[in-house]
């Protein structure tokens, strides 16, 4: 996992495994489709990334809307309720910042 949230420092990275790990590619992979949006480019909160290596997959969590990079191109999808985003951020909560993972978490609660 990789917090996409700050400039000009290394954002944050973690690794999971395990049952974790299985029930957020469960989830990946039930989404429904959504519509095309392009990934954010500002400074401050910019998603979630989460990288798989086999197979090599990328998907992008930013406030309910999923993006999945893969060799045969991009894909859109929907998480309304941003579960899986709200899932990876308290997966990181043993490596991130308390206040900011919380205002995060908060974030998400109120997008929708």
């Amino acid at each position: 996992m990789i917090l996409q949230i700050y400039s000009g420092r290394r954002d944050p990275e973690w690794l999971v495994t395990g049952e974790l790990e299985t029930r957020l590619l469960e989830a990946l992979e039930g989404l429904p489709p959504g519509p095309e949006w392009t990934p954010p480019t500002r400074l401050g909160y910019r998603g979630i990334r989460i990288e798989q290596d086999s197979p090599a997959l990328h998907w992008l969590c930013v406030k309910g809307q999923v993006l999945r990079q893969e060799g045969a191109g991009t894909h859109w999808f929907k998480d309304a309720d941003c579960t899986i985003e709200a899932m990876a951020l308290e997966s990181g909560r043993t490596f991130l910042d308390p206040t900011t993972l919380d205002h995060l978490i908060k974030m998400l609660t109120e997008a929708h």
